[in-house]
């Protein structure tokens, strides 16, 4: 097996105080090698070191692996978001029906074009936006809408699609949490208009701690992307060069903003798209790790009173960004908050929360948006509570996290 660089401990979180955390929350959800580095080497010997090969390459192996024509390397999930809604066309006084359980990327990616985001309510089930609520919350003002494929596992993309065509909205999927997942053996990137991908340090891949893809099945869209993520640089000029050797007249190049949407800078670098090639090789087997993890503690935990493990959707792969069970506390007998506290503090594992409904945030607040709008993902969020599940965790620690968990809700009841 390839040798594993591991972070060194000063890199970790610093805790309070006699706090010794054995088991913790990874932000590192990946691995680096000497794979990693041979890469990183080979681009320090390029000419280019933005927008060359490596992103070249990338581009087309990830598109490969996604099943679609068009993939782009940005500089991040939000900004390959953020490309979407240009794409959609999406302005002041339009609606996005979107889900309150993300990261604020997701609806924020909708206002940056002053557009409305409108919540739709989850399924109790996966957690992922409610085809039922979504289809409530259509009006005319209605032009897209944007999920979100949750914790690892896709939304209902076949209901999903069936709004959209029928009344002629873009779909748009953050797939942040979903590299290698299928819905009912289609690729994540595949299953809508566009999809953006993140390669954050705490996501199943990563390209040195930040960076994005968008994919997209239209060839329309294709044509913008390359202007709108590299400040609308194009290198084929309308009038004619007057002699071929004369390079830089009449203009070295010239600059569009297509549909009106004044172009920014999304690109990513070549080291980060060189490590990203050598990540998307070793992510099936990242992902089979995090999913013999996940299955541990489904099997391990099942029985116990009050909690309640992660629903698999049968019509998917789930790749398990995160292992995400409720504490339901009329059934358990303890809140989420007592055994988040409990494993802390006495058996030094660390778990977190949830994403908070996003319109419960300041920004929102400010734009009229009350709690109470999706009571199905308030209450998800107020039991939510996700494991350790890093492929870099040992039996072990699998092992410890089992066992501190039975004992905490032995302890609790």
């Amino acid at each position: 097996m390839a040798q594993t660089l591991q972070p060194t401990r000063a890199a970790r979180p610093r805790w309070p105080e006699g706090v010794e955390v054995k088991v913790w929350h990874r932000y590192f959800g990946s691995e680096f090698g000497l794979e990693e580095v041979q890469a990183l080497l080979g681009v320090l010997q390029q000419e280019f070191l933005t927008n060359g090969p490596q992103n070249q390459a990338f581009q087309e192996e990830f598109a490969a692996f996604c099943g679609v024509s068009h993939a782009f390397a940005t500089s991040s999930c939000t900004t390959a978001l953020a490309l979407a809604a240009q794409l959609c066309g999406l302005g002041p006084g339009d609606e996005v029906i979107t889900t309150p359980l993300t990261f604020v990327s997701t609806s924020q990616a909708v206002l940056s074009c002053g557009a409305v985001p409108i919540f739709a309510d989850v399924d109790p089930l996966t957690f992922n936006i409610d085809p039922s609520s979504v289809a409530e919350k259509v009006t005319a003002k209605t032009r897209a809408i944007f999920v979100v494929h949750l914790n690892g596992q896709c939304c209902d993309m076949d209901r999903i699609n069936v709004i959209g065509e029928a009344r002629g909205l873009h779909i748009v999927a953050d797939a942040a949490h979903v590299v290698g997942a299928t819905y009912k053996g289609r690729p994540s990137g595949s299953l809508c208009d566009a999809s953006a991908f993140s390669f954050h340090s705490s996501k199943n891949m990563t390209t040195l701690g930040e960076g994005g893809m968008l994919t997209t099945r239209r060839g329309d869209w294709a044509t913008k992307v390359p202007l709108l993520r590299s400040m609308g640089v194009m290198h084929t000029l309308e009038e004619p060069r007057p002699d071929p050797l004369d390079y830089w007249l009449p203009l070295p190049y010239e600059v569009d903003d297509p549909d009106g949407y004044i172009p920014d800078n999304y690109r990513m670098s070549e080291a980060q798209a060189a490590v990203g090639r050598v990540q998307l090789r070793k992510v099936g087997r990242l992902n089979a790790r995090r999913r013999a993890i996940a299955h541990r503690y489904t099997h391990e935990l099942q029985d116990i009173v009050g909690l309640i493990p992660p629903y698999e959707d049968p019509n998917g792969h789930h790749v398990y960004y995160l292992y995400s069970l409720l504490v339901d506390e009329r059934q358990a007998g303890f809140s989420r908050d007592h055994l988040m506290r409990v494993l802390f503090r006495d058996f030094g594992v660390h778990t977190i929360t949830g994403y908070p409904p996003a319109y419960w945030f300041k920004t929102y607040r400010k734009r009229g948006y009350l709690r109470g709008l999706c009571p199905v993902a308030e209450r998800v969020y107020g039991q939510i509570m996700s494991l350790p599940v890093s492929p870099q965790m040992t039996d072990d620690d699998v092992n410890y996290v089992i066992e501190s968990i039975q004992k905490a809700a032995v302890r609790l009841k």
